[in-house]
């Protein structure tokens, strides 16, 4: 086995920080005016519920395939040569990143070619690194992008 390169990796402070800041103006603004907008509240409460829930999560990639860390600990998700295509979704602005994954199969397999399964969630990284290895990857190991033709 060689090396274990991290493709993506939760970062919750930022993903608190936000709702937890727009929490306390709303708790402030009650205060103060006696307005509260439930919406928001509810919204805030959402997002750091989802944080707190992803906080360990990342998607890591040796030389067999990728790994998934989630809350049920370390499990291997795809072997290179079982995958068409894959890359990231976001998933809005609060509620981070997908790794998508397209497996080799039928055309009517589900999940399949024609069909994605996200296989790791995490909160995106506000900056990226210098390099991503997710490219790099891909063409290694001949796997085609999410847009690739």
């Amino acid at each position: 086995m060689g090396e274990v390169q991290v493709l993506g990796q939760s970062r919750v402070w930022p993903t608190i920080a936000i709702p937890g800041g727009i929490l306390v103006v709303m708790i402030v603004v009650e205060v103060l005016f006696d307005l509260l907008n439930w919406t928001v509240l509810a919204f805030g409460a959402a997002s750091i519920i989802v944080a707190v829930t992803r906080l360990k999560n990342a998607v890591f990639a040796d030389d067999l395939g990728l790994l998934i860390r989630d809350r049920s600990g370390l499990r291997r998700s795809y072997a290179w040569d079982e995958i068409e295509r894959m890359g990231w979704v976001d998933a809005g602005m609060m509620w981070g990143s997908s790794l998508a994954v397209y497996p080799r199969g039928g055309p009517y397999d589900v999940p399949g070619p024609n069909a994605s399964i996200n296989v790791g969630r995490i909160w995106r990284p506000g900056r990226r690194r210098s390099v991503d290895p997710l490219p790099e990857l891909l063409k290694t190991h001949g796997i085609k992008g999410l847009f690739d033709q």
